[in-house]
């Protein structure tokens, strides 16, 4: 994201969780930067998920927006524990609105 107008960029990628293992998980880190200078409505956003291999949605890990922006990167941590025995997609969906940008910055996914 980050260009000012309506737009949506998707980032995914499956991993196959062996059976037997009782903790899996999922860390990355995240820095949000945005133009938007409202402290109360979301108008850009960015949604974590886990698909079945259908693609169906099985689990929203979270979501962020414009009013999450802040200086550096933070850290989210999820339990894919739940998925043992399965492939799945994790899939990040990063949507702006048609004015002001706002960065959505993934890294060591």
């Amino acid at each position: 994201d980050g260009y000012g107008s309506t737009h949506t960029d998707t980032l995914s990628q499956s991993v196959s969780l062996p059976a037997g293992c009782t903790s899996y998980t999922f860390t990355f880190w995240l820095h949000i930067d945005s133009a938007e200078t409202t402290s109360s409505v979301q108008y850009d956003k960015l949604t974590a998920q886990v698909l079945n291999s259908s693609g169906s949605v099985l689990a929203t890990l979270g979501t962020w927006s414009n009013l999450n922006k802040a200086s550096g990167y933070s850290q989210k941590s999820f339990s894919l524990a739940a998925y043992a025995g399965q492939t799945v997609t994790l899939k990040f969906t990063g949507t702006e609105d048609s004015s002001l940008q706002t960065s959505f910055v993934i890294d060591d996914t």
